[in-house]
Formats: structure tokens, C-alpha cells, sequence
């Protein structure tokens, strides 16, 4: 059963009467997370209420998630603010267990809203960029195959990648964005080796494919891609077993250590295998797997 953690309606509270419930970083006022804020609060107000939890022992309302709008909102001159009630004090949820929003993700609301009327102009101040800026965000992904967005929709790939894949055709395209799937690993190098590792005829840029002549260079990378994968699955192999792994050598330490508990064995391997007694001492002293 799934309880309500927030009451149905928002309440507006003066801005003095919220009690901060974290310390913000020294010269946050210059950064640019607060600066965006605050341009957008200017431009279209506040979107999202501030979340807080009223403490009936204390007689304070303490903020749960916020604080910088909260800041932002004092700079303006603002005295009032909409605010969303918790029944519940948890500072953890609200901060922690969101999902960061990806450059796909953006770009498909920055989309919406220009379709939906909203002037560029509003959204760039809103946002706090030059309009210039929004329209490369808007051009992020513009030459990418629609197949590659939906597979890197909810992954954080830098725009970085996304300019490595514009230079591919399709089917490559495809191609690598399963492969950074598949070893989750979307970085701007990563993405910059699957490039130079791609078949001429897979390139469009055809001054790409005139300087990625140099077969030396490819085959070496197409090796270490290779051997990249197979690293890969080992390592994958690793993760599987461990588990098992660790208790079948718990297990063994358990039994050497009743071995070496028996004084005539001990004393046995001390005369006549002096060697296979101290692999079995240093069996016997390991603690945990590293």
C-alpha cells in the first residue's frame, strides 16, 4: 500500500518564515545553476512549488527541496511563495532519488515549446543563454537516425558523442549506440574510437574518410576495440561468479584452518613439505577478498 506523502493542495507562505534545512555552497549567488534560476523565476515565475514540512514541535516550516529557488526568489524582491506540504520530514527523496534529465530529453521539450508558440526569446532568457546557444541545443540532434535516439534516450551521452555520431552513416550509427549500451560507456572518447575505428564507407564526412585512409591506424584500433569487448565479458564473467566464488572460499579457508589445527599433520608438513605448508599458512590468513 502506497502511502500520500503530500497534501492535495499548495499553501503560499511568506518567504521569512522558511527555515532552511541545508547550508548552500560558498558564492553560489555566481553559479550558473542559480543564475539560470533566477532568470527563469524573472521570466515565467515559479513552475515547481517548494516543498516543505511544517515541524508542529518546533513551530517552524522547514524546506525540504528548494533552497535555491528560495534565494533566487529574495533577490527578486519576492515576499511570497506556493508551496507544496510534506507530512513528513525527509530532506533525502526529494534531492537524491530524481533522475538527471538527459540531452535528449531536453531537446524534446525545448521542441514542444517552440511548436507549442513560446517566442525563442523568451526561452533563451528564461533560460538564462543567447538565443544562439538554444538553437545549437536545438540542433543537438539533427542528422542522428531516430532508431539511435530512442536507444540513447534515457542514457547521459554528452553532446560531445552526439557530434562523433552525426559523422556516421544510419546503420553505423546504430551499430555503435548498441555497443555503448552494451559496455555503458557513452564518453566522448569511447564514441571518438568507434569513429575511428568505422569502415570508410560507413563515414560521411568524405575529408573524414580521406584522413581515416591510414589502414595502420584503423586495424590497430579495430584490435583494441576488440580486445576492449573481450575485457569486457570477462569482466562480466567476474561479477557473475563472484558471488559463489567468495563463498566456496570461505568454505576453504574454513577447512584449511581445521587442517592445520590437527598437530600431527602440522607437524608432518613442517618435516617432510615445508613449502605446501606455508601456501596453506597463507590461505589460512586471508580474511577477505580484495
Amino acid at each position: 500500500m502506497i502511502k500520500c506523502c503530500f497534501n492535495g493542495e499548495t499553501s503560499n507562505f511568506q518567504i521569512s518564515m522558511l527555515e532552511a534545512t541545508k547550508t548552500l555552497p560558498l558564492n553560489f549567488q555566481f553559479s550558473e545553476k542559480f543564475l539560470q534560476i533566477k532568470s527563469s523565476l524573472k521570466a515565467i515565475g515559479i513552475i515547481e512549488p517548494i516543498l516543505v514540512f511544517i515541524d508542529p514541535e518546533k513551530n517552524s516550516i522547514k524546506i525540504l527541496d528548494g533552497h535555491l529557488r528560495i534565494e533566487a526568489l529574495k533577490e527578486l524582491g519576492e515576499e511570497k511563495v506556493e508551496c507544496l506540504i510534506s507530512t513528513i520530514y525527509d530532506t533525502y527523496t526529494p534531492n537524491k532519488k530524481v533522475n538527471q534529465i538527459t540531452i535528449i530529453q531536453i531537446q524534446k521539450m525545448l521542441k514542444d515549446a517552440v511548436k507549442a508558440g513560446v517566442p525563442v526569446e523568451l526561452i533563451s532568457t528564461a533560460l538564462n543563454i543567447s538565443v544562439e546557444s538554444l538553437k545549437g541545443k536545438l540542433a543537438i540532434l539533427n542528422g542522428i537516425s531516430p532508431e539511435v535516439i530512442d536507444i540513447l534516450s534515457e542514457k547521459n551521452v554528452p553532446k560531445s558523442t552526439f557530434q562523433n555520431l552525426k559523422k556516421m552513416i544510419p546503420l553505423r550509427q546504430l551499430e555503435c549506440a548498441n555497443m555503448m549500451v552494451k559496455f555503458e560507456n557513452y564518453t566522448q572518447g569511447f564514441s571518438n574510437s568507434l569513429l575511428q575505428s568505422s569502415p570508410k564507407e560507413t563515414l560521411i564526412n568524405i575529408k573524414y574518410r580521406e584522413n581515416n585512409s591510414n589502414k595502420g591506424k584503423r586495424k590497430r584500433i579495430e584490435r583494441l576495440e576488440k580486445e576492449m569487448a573481450h575485457i569486457h565479458i570477462d569482466t562480466e564473467k567476474l561479477k557473475e561468479n563472484f558471488g559463489s566464488d567468495s563463498l566456496k572460499l570461505t568454505i576453504v579457508i574454513s577447512h584449511v584452518k581445521k587442517l592445520l589445527e590437527n598437530q600431527k599433520l602440522f607437524r608432518w608438513l613442517h618435516k617432510n613439505r615445508q613449502d605446501l605448508l606455508d601456501e596453506l599458512v597463507k590461505i589460512s590468513e586471508i580474511d577477505k577478498l580484495k
